[in-house]
């Protein structure tokens, strides 16, 4: 009886031991810059996800215009006095000063070049971008990718730039698209995208920085609370972002609003942290407002994506007569 009863007492120490241990891994959290602090760790270990997608609205995209040569510095004797003041009038009229108000600060028009200088200095051209307002109203998209592997098959569109709609399928290193209502695949190289979805460093990587910028120290995002999503318990997380903590994460992107007010929206799941749905919304003066909304789901467990068939597809100036 003695070794039957000791036995009980060392299980329910070790029930009490687990239990305690349980309740201490599943404690809510509270602070909104910890959670997602712990949700940026977690994407960076994103290896595979299910998305949906949809856009409403307007906004406005850099295009990116021909490059703007600065003016080449060559050798020259000493400048006369007039000749100097010359040089100074037709530098101050330059159209590379005036052309855009973002291009890199360039030398001084006025300052002359060194007499002792033995070769000319020639910088590069600098791109000039211009906002472009673009429609998101109907924009949807489904589908999975696979970062690991750099693949993706992706259904949907965009009505707002025409030959964005259809099926878009990549198996590194050969992409294979076909429009709404066609029955064959056009196949090229994955380098031939403009934008590749199945590249970390492009789709992850934003999805990142917009995460990365509601948890900027500067900014106080609010716990709105707990919510039950498809996933399970949810952090609800909103955000009011200011156009400087999204520049300095995004500041390589070119699509992103010049001037006005985001707000950001993330539920996260309480038990891993996985970033379930993200919602987007900004306020441009000049853009006008947009709204987007991106679910994940099947973290790290998509179905290896295959290309389509043989037949089902053309190769560039293979498709015979």
């Amino acid at each position: 009886m003695s070794r039957r009863k000791s036995l009980a007492i060392t299980a329910a120490g070790l029930l009490a031991v687990v239990a305690l241990l349980a309740g201490c891994s599943s404690a809510p959290l509270t602070d909104p810059h910890k959670i997602i602090a712990n949700t940026q760790t977690t994407l960076k270990n994103l290896q595979s996800v299910h998305f949906h997608l949809e856009a409403g609205g307007q906004f406005a995209v850099g295009v990116q215009a021909a490059a703007t040569d600065t003016p080449v510095i060559t050798d020259s004797p000493a400048p006369s006095a007039s000749s100097s003041a010359g040089a100074s009038s037709s530098a101050s009229g330059s159209p590379v000063a005036s052309a855009s108000p973002t291009l890199a600060p360039t030398a001084s028009p006025t300052a002359s070049p060194s007499p002792s200088a033995s070769a000319s200095a020639v910088p590069s051209p600098t791109p000039v971008y211009t906002a472009l307002p673009v429609t998101l109203d109907g924009t949807k998209a489904d589908g999975d990718i696979d970062f690991a592997n750099k693949a993706a098959h992706i259904i949907g569109g965009m009505p707002g730039l025409p030959g964005l709609s259809g099926e878009l399928v990549i198996v590194n290193p050969y992409s294979y698209f076909r429009a709404y209502g066609g029955t064959r695949f056009a196949a090229t190289g994955v380098s031939d995208l403009t934008f590749n979805p199945a590249d970390p460093s492009m789709t992850l990587f934003l999805v990142q920085q917009v995460v990365a910028a509601g948890g900027d120290p500067s900014l106080s995002p609010t716990l709105v609370g707990t919510e039950q999503e498809a996933s399970g318990a949810c952090y609800h997380i909103r955000v009011d972002v200011t156009q400087a903590a999204l520049a300095s994460k995004l500041a390589n992107l070119n699509f992103i609003q010049d001037k006005g007010s985001a707000r950001v929206d993330l539920w996260i799941t309480q038990n891993d942290f996985q970033l379930e749905r993200l919602e987007f919304s900004t306020s441009d003066p000049a853009a006008g407002t947009a709204a987007i909304r991106l679910v994940l789901s099947n973290w790290n467990n998509v179905a290896p994506i295959k290309g389509p068939a043989a037949d089902q597809f053309d190769i560039p100036g293979l498709e015979g007569p």
